[in-house]
């Protein structure tokens, strides 16, 4: 019966029941729309479950999938591809995962690129053209939408909890959301929160315009009391664990972090430095907002501003360890006692506040601590000499109120926003209620995570993800064996330290336990209406948590990591690999989808983890996470010749839109992982499917074997669509490779996707020259 006929039928029922019942009229044209669209639906999901059942068929027409025969590659058509991979029982996944998914690859595909010129654009060629950008956001990528849809999830949690029978750890989590969304009560408190933290440290003359009195300032004090509140100043003390001995935790001094990120940013001279002048702008602005006198005729206010972008220029000249790759420069032990007395200009005891100490525990002289960077703490009291006390007291201030500018009404948060823009590329701010979030994930994620991974992370989930950890570690130890280049007692200790990587997935078990979650917020108090002094209480918890590790033996179920992150992590001085839940959700890990898309997806970021283990840093810590030299000198220059091949290869990708080269050097640890992960990824999938063949496929994807699938699921992790104002920063800052370079630069090392795909060699993705370590 065709869909006319049904119509007929239907129109014909309707009108007998108005005829016997003219009374009923209104109730029976309700039951009349009811049916009609009952059986629209009905049709309609019949039409789809055929479509899906035929794979999507008349939407996909035969193609060509590697070649040109303008470029004289060999065709071969879609039809022609060889399932021999797949089991006998062939089905199709239809579960809404595995229809969401294989929509993503369709969606994001371009058929008209050849995978063998350019995988990521035959991929990922309409992913950007789908995208919009919001005007806060640099870019959009596969892991930005999830970490989008995550703080959806939690901004859910935050909102539709219970407010009366809950945990009181969530209670804080909530009261800290509220008070940030609470615009209101922010505009009422309006600077006078920051202002009463100012007057609490000493007060700022400049936002006065009084005059400086140094007579009973003290710049160690104020130092001290800014560390307590999460601000590094002039320098920067926290603790970690110990990289000679992994059992133990080390009091570590470094340079602060710098407000423009990177040292590269402060090398020109202000007069000629963009990003000076628009960090300049910000400060002037920012000072302004919170009333300092700007149409001063000496130009006094212009000079100290001046001067405070000289003091932090001359600190960011001092650092040497930004871009180091060897840890040995970063671990330079040496007693308390010896560490006062070489740097004794410096008045440590007035740094180390009765506060500090008290949650730091016994400090004696006889304590080993590590200098991060000896050249920094070697010129710093030059560079404070040369300064007058109140260009200290400046520099000081400014670091704080740059820190908790965030947290004032918002009218005061649009210099930054200004900036942002210059600086970033970015056109607006964040949507409240996703800076609100974000801030409750970054400063409670303990009671955050524990409703999330409740709900959105199963012991099913765990159960997969380890499965894939062993097959992918299996992978890595034949790698390992069959890598001709290695001596043998190399070989031996690398062998040692896979078997002893630990992982952690999903979530922390101390999460089940209340007392834990709460513990590092003892005697946090949180007020609805009181979003800057609330900042204030967490920031300073955290704080005093830090230091509180200093005698304690690092636990194995210690999460170095953050808790609630779309991303994955490699801890050195641990010798783990750490998988939060975020990052164990759609489209990265489908539990019910076929292998091909997991292995390829999630499974390269668990290789990618276990080959930094193995890159130019993790092969400098040994298996328990200690740093030592374990590799022979020869096998270590191969290494480095191996290492350098991928830093001309990646050194030699143009960028299409800005016409600059990838910094092979800056992104080589993120790139060895990258290769690695994939070839190691690549065999795990092989062992899956030693063990079982793949039986199941995806809607519209039928004309593709497993191992094809498995390259477009790895592609498809690496889409993103670029804001064009935003790429120079992103390529001047970030560690890893555009995704374009994620994708094919790999691909064309690796020579089992050429042969899946039967790319020439000599065409863009089967090159003559290939990069290897792992």
């Amino acid at each position: 019966m065709n869909k006319k006929t049904k119509s007929v039928m239907i129109d014909y029922s309707i009108t007998k029941i108005l005829e016997r019942n003219r009374k009923n009229a209104r109730l029976a044209a309700v039951f009349a729309a009811l049916f009609i669209l009952t059986l629209l639906i009905s049709i309609s999901f019949i039409t789809i479950v055929a479509i899906l059942s035929d794979g999507f068929s008349t939407l996909i027409p035969g193609s060509e999938i590697c070649t040109n025969p303008e470029d004289g590659y060999e065709s071969k058509s879609m039809n022609h591809i060889n399932h021999g991979s797949y089991g006998s029982d062939n089905s199709t996944c239809l579960t809404p995962d595995c229809i969401r998914l294989a929509a993503n690859y369709l969606n994001n595909m371009n058929r008209d690129a050849n995978p063998c010129e350019d995988f990521y654009e035959f991929a990922c060629g309409k992913y950007a053209t789908r995208k919009v950008i919001a005007e806060h956001e640099k870019k959009v990528t596969v892991l930005s939408e999830m970490k989008r849809e995550m703080d959806r999830h939690l901004k859910n949690i935050l909102e539709k909890s219970s407010r009366e029978n809950t945990t009181r750890s969530m209670k804080l989590a909530q009261i800290f959301f509220d008070s940030c969304m609470d615009e209101f009560a922010q505009d009422d408190l309006g600077v006078q929160p920051l202002m009463s933290l100012i007057s609490n440290l000493g007060g700022w003359p400049l936002l006065t315009n009084a005059r400086f009195d140094s007579i009973d300032f003290q710049w160690e004090v104020l130092a001290g009391h800014l560390a307590l509140h999460g601000v590094d100043g002039i320098f920067r003390v926290f603790v970690h664990s110990s990289f000679d001995d992994s059992n133990k935790h080390v009091l570590m001094f470094s340079p602060p972090k710098l407000f423009l990120e990177k040292k590269k940013f402060y090398r020109e001279v202000p007069s000629s430095n963009v990003y000076l002048q628009y960090y300049r702008q910000y400060i002037l602005s920012l000072l302004s907002l919170l009333g300092v006198d700007m149409e001063d005729e000496t130009g006094v206010i212009e000079y100290q501003v001046d001067d405070i972008i000289d003091f932090e220029r001359r600190i960011a000249n001092l650092t040497r360890i930004e871009l180091s790759r060897n840890h040995s420069s970063i671990n330079n032990m040496i007693t308390f006692g010896d560490f006062k007395k070489k740097y004794d200009k410096i008045n440590w005891e007035s740094f180390f506040n009765e506060e500090m100490r008290s949650n730091l525990g016994r400090m004696p002289d006889s304590l080993l601590i590590n200098v991060v960077d000896v050249n920094y703490f070697d010129n710093l009291y030059s560079l404070i000499k040369s300064k007058p006390l109140s260009s200290i007291n400046n520099f000081l201030m400014w670091c704080l109120v740059s820190n908790y500018d965030f947290y004032l009404p918002a009218k005061y948060r649009k210099p930054m926003l200004e900036f942002r823009q210059k600086m970033y590329g970015v056109s607006s701010d964040d949507p409240l209620w996703e800076v609100c979030v974000g801030e409750v994930r970054d400063n409670l994620a303990m009671p955050l995570s524990t409703e999330y991974a409740h709900k959105f992370f199963t012991k099913k989930d765990k159960t997969i993800a380890e499965d894939m950890i062993r097959d992918l570690k299996k992978a890595m130890e034949q790698t390992l064996l069959n890598a001709d280049w290695i001596d043998e007692s190399t070989r031996e200790a690398a062998l040692m330290k896979l078997d002893a990587m630990g992982h952690k997935i999903g979530f922390p078990d101390s999460l089940l336990n209340e007392t834990a979650v709460l513990l590092p917020y003892a005697g946090v108090r949180l007020t609805a209406n009181q979003f800057f002094d609330n900042a204030i209480s967490l920031k300073k918890a955290a704080y005093r948590d830090a230091l509180s590790k200093l005698h304690r033996t690092p636990s194995v179920i210690d999460w170095a990591s953050p808790i609630i992150a779309v991303d994955a992590f490699h801890y050195f001085t641990g010798n783990e690999i750490i998988f939060p839940a975020g990052i164990l959700q759609f489209p990265m890990f489908v539990p019910d989808a076929p292998a091909f898309s997991n292995y390829g997806a999630i499974g390269m970021g668990i290789g990618h983890e276990i080959t930094h283990g193995y890159d130019d840093l993790g092969a400098q810590y040994d298996d328990k996470g200690n740093l030592r030299g374990w590799w022979h000198t020869e096998t270590m220059t191969t290494f480095q010749k191996k290492k350098q091949c991928f830093v001309a290869q990646y050194g030699s990708k143009i960028e299409p839109q800005t016409g600059r080269k990838v910094d092979g050097k800056m992104t080589i640890g993120e790139n060895i992982a990258d290769n690695g992960g994939l070839r190691v990824a690549f065999q795990a999938y092989q062992l899956k499917l030693d063990r079982e063949k793949e039986t199941r496929r995806l809607p519209g994807l039928t004309e593709f074997s497993p191992n094809q699938l498995f390259f477009l699921a790895y592609a498809n992790t690496w889409c993103e669509a670029l804001k064009p104002s935003a790429i120079d920063h992103i390529m001047d800052t970030d560690v890893h490779s555009l995704g374009m370079f994620r994708v094919n630069v790999p691909l064309q090392n690796l020579p089992a996707f050429s042969k899946e795909f039967d790319c020439p060699i000599g065409s863009p993705m089967n090159p003559f020259e290939k990069c290897r370590i792992w």
